[in-house]
């Protein structure tokens, strides 16, 4: 048997290649239902390691094959291979304590990922898309990625069935197509480039074929044809799409596409009730979530709703309640506080953006609301809730400010009533904590000064950083965690705020909402602010005994401006708590000098973004681009080397076909014949067989082949053949024809 050819390996190859790419890219039609983010990177990532590995195998058992002269179509090892690979991927990346991967998995790695995964379902029925990137909902889309990954490889490069690659990668283009109506055109585009040209790869309705197997100069001609006009397919269909893509958009109806018909939760922004602690912030929208005007001074953030349970990981907003109904008269603000003594009402008309949520974003202060639909009020955890908002949806507020100040605060002492709120969850670390809050509190001599003390601990730039990225934490309570490595955003420092208060018996909650947007004067005078989902923010609130629920801003002014003004008049300073100066680092943590620089002064942490599909990372279409000419390269590589190989497998052929006719005659050559001894072979073995030698013609022709057969085996590949102007098709038929007449 002759060797094996390269073409085997290189299809295998360019196969792999190919369907990596049309994996890869329709992973990014995620995007619009998942906000860009690390995810994306872990998601290529493995989506190049399953497919080196898948490829590896399936070139070594085409290796083999040849060797032994077989055929390894239809083998199930490279898949079972890079099945393994992916689930290590997966447990390492999503089975891991927190967000860094560990090398080495184990069965605790395996009940993270079932209970993540339990995390995403109730991500997926109780949030709008597109939602944050967290690790649960990373597991998902990333782990759904590589699945299809492996279905769609062994459709192609197992079975050889490339027409059928497609249907496996509908499982990530149907979500988006339901959701938002739409996938990215360089989605659509890559795709359909990688699967017309991996037709080209693998012709369709036949395997590879093996040594001796190759087809006649007329089919192999057709194939090149094929070959030429898929490829020649897959470019037209990309530039038509492209230019067919444009032009759409500026048909009238474009926005408004079909899949309005079963949702409406395109671009929409939603805030998460699920905050976790442990996870680094995510890329936020910059939709607008919603505009309002109002006083020169503005009312500070706008709440949307509060959390108290927090059971050392996470916080969470607890059951649906529907609330009272009311009136634009009535004073939203909980009956057990003090109205009297409120200040003159600041009037404001607001405006929904790209907001679908159930409650209404309010200022913090006691407000009347003036709205449509069915809206009720919530006095326990002081929400508007009802209705989902809508793009255009507008209310009316009427805001009562509280005449809040230092002594005020510090003669009203920590409330009583709300002793709820002052639960702790479990922890190895949590009497550490509260050691530590007594430290900074010092000598504070009521609650509100210890309140401060914290505040100004967390906010000081020389011993916390600001950041959206969170080291590895590996104590299992995140904030202890964060008080080692004192590096976040607005979640861990309002958490780290809001339990060492509750340590130090003062009820506290975390309200989330959005930062007051930007500021923008009009003509006529009057001001209004613009609020996106870059504002998105989360606080602490502390309870003060017939004042009701207080804003305190722990996390640093690089990106919240100013803490509240009642925090800073304080008085006389012998009486408060040490000052950040005096107030040691924990753990032997050495102070930092700087702030990690910030974009602007804004909070982004539970937006759930809205935006396009094409939002986002322009890295990942270089990589997409990348791999798409690295599949192109591979492939004319591929044609390339097949088309100077002809003359080689003409040989082996004609040879085949020769040895095919002395079988049919009963002539069976020695098992050890070389090109060289074949001549001889034929000869002696015709002889024996009929009792009459091969004429002289015949016996020249063997010579010919025999030498064209040894140059095919054992010559360099660019030695020209001896044999240029002989068909060699033609001497084989020579050769049966005189071996037939002599019989």
């Amino acid at each position: 048997m002759i060797p094996p050819h390269a073409g085997p390996v290189l299809r295998t190859v360019a196969t792999s290649l190919l369907v990596a790419v049309a994996v890869a890219a329709s992973m990014l039609a995620l995007t619009g239902l998942v906000l860009p983010g690390p995810w994306v990177r872990t998601g290529l990532l493995g989506i190049a390691l399953v497919s080196v590995a898948v490829a590896t195998v399936r070139a070594l058992l085409e290796s083999r094959a040849r060797r032994a002269g077989t055929v390894a179509g239809g083998s199930v090892v490279p898949t079972l291979a890079g099945g393994l690979v992916a689930s290590w991927f997966v447990l390492s990346r999503y089975g891991a304590p927190t967000s860094e991967p560990d090398l080495l998995v184990g069965p605790e790695h395996l009940a993270r990922v079932v209970a993540r995964l339990g995390d995403a379902g109730e991500v997926v029925r109780s949030e709008v898309a597109p939602v944050p990137g967290t690790l649960p909902v990373a597991l998902l889309a990333v782990g759904g990625t590589l699945a299809v990954l492996l279905l769609a490889d062994a459709l192609a490069g197992g079975l050889h069935w490339p027409a059928a690659t497609g249907l496996p990668l509908l499982a990530l283009w149907a979500p988006p197509l339901v959701l938002t109506g739409e996938v990215p055109r360089g989605v659509f585009v890559v795709v359909v480039a990688a699967l017309l040209l991996l037709l080209t790869v693998q012709p369709p309705g036949r395997a590879p074929a093996g040594r001796g197997e190759r087809p006649p100069a007329p089919v192999r001609r057709a194939e090149q044809a094929r070959a030429l006009v898929t490829t020649g397919t897959a470019v037209a269909v990309a530039l038509g799409a492209s230019v067919a893509a444009t032009a759409s958009e500026s048909l009238p109806g474009y926005a408004g596409a079909w899949y309005q018909a079963f949702t409406t939760t395109g671009d929409s922004i939603q805030l998460a009730e699920d905050l976790d602690v442990l996870s680094s912030l995510t890329e936020r929208s910059q939709e607008v979530v919603l505009t309002y005007s109002g006083p020169d001074e503005g009312v500070g953030p706008l709440r949307t709703y509060t959390a108290s349970a927090f059971d050392g990981r996470r916080w969470q907003r607890g059951d649906e309640r529907s609330g009272e109904p009311f009136t634009g008269e009535d004073l939203l603000w909980p009956d057990d506080l003090d109205r009297g003594g409120l200040l003159e009402p600041a009037e404001l008309a607001v405006t929904v953006g790209s907001l679908r949520d159930d409650q209404l974003p309010l200022p913090l202060e006691p407000r009347a609301v003036v709205t449509d639909g069915t809206w009720g009020y919530d006095g326990i955890r002081d929400e508007v809730v009802g209705d989902r908002t809508d793009t255009g949806d507008t209310y009316d507020l009427a805001v009562r400010p509280r005449p809040l100040d230092a002594e005020t605060l510090r003669s009203a002492g920590a409330g009583t009533a709300v002793d709820a709120y002052v639960e702790l969850p479990d922890s190895e670390h949590a009497d550490e904590v509260a050691a530590l809050a007594t430290e900074v509190a010092g000598d504070a001599s009521t609650a509100f000064d210890q309140a401060v003390a914290l505040q100004d601990w967390l906010r000081d730039p020389a011993t916390f950083t600001y950041s959206t990225e969170l080291p590895r934490g590996g104590t299992g309570d995140p904030v202890w965690d964060f008080l080692q490595h004192r590096t976040g955003y607005c979640v861990q420092f309002a958490t780290t705020m809001a339990v060492m208060a509750r340590t130090l018996d003062i009820p506290t909650r975390l309200g989330v909402g959005f930062l007051p947007g930007e500021a923008t004067d009009a003509s006529d005078g009057s001001r209004s602010w613009t609020v996106t989902g870059q504002d998105s923010h989360a606080w602490p609130e502390l309870y003060f005994e017939g004042v009701g629920w207080v804003r305190f801003e722990p996390t640093p002014a690089v990106q919240t401006g100013a803490p509240p003004e009642h925090t800073v008049d304080r008085g006389d300073p012998a009486e408060q708590g040490a000052t950040p100066q005096q107030v040691p680092t924990a753990a032997e943590q050495e102070p930092r000098t700087e702030p990690t620089p910030q974009p602007a002064a804004s909070e982004p942490v539970v937006a759930v973004g809205g935006g396009g599909a094409d939002e986002g990372t322009p890295w990942a279409a270089v990589a997409i681009v990348a791999l798409l000419v690295l599949a192109a390269v591979a492939l004319a590589w591929y044609l390339l080397r097949r088309r100077r190989d002809e003359r080689p497998w003409d040989a082996e052929r004609a040879w085949a076909q020769v040895v095919a006719a002395l079988e049919r005659d009963g002539v069976r050559l020695p098992p050890r014949t070389t090109p060289r001894t074949a001549p001889a072979a034929v000869a002696d073995a015709v002889t024996a067989a009929r009792g009459a030698a091969p004429s002289a013609e015949v016996r020249d022709d063997l010579q010919l082949l025999s030498d064209a057969v040894e140059r095919a085996r054992y010559a360099a590949p660019d030695e020209e053949a001896a044999s240029d102007d002989e068909d060699l098709a033609e001497v084989a038929q020579r050769i049966t024809r005189g071996l037939a007449a002599r019989g």
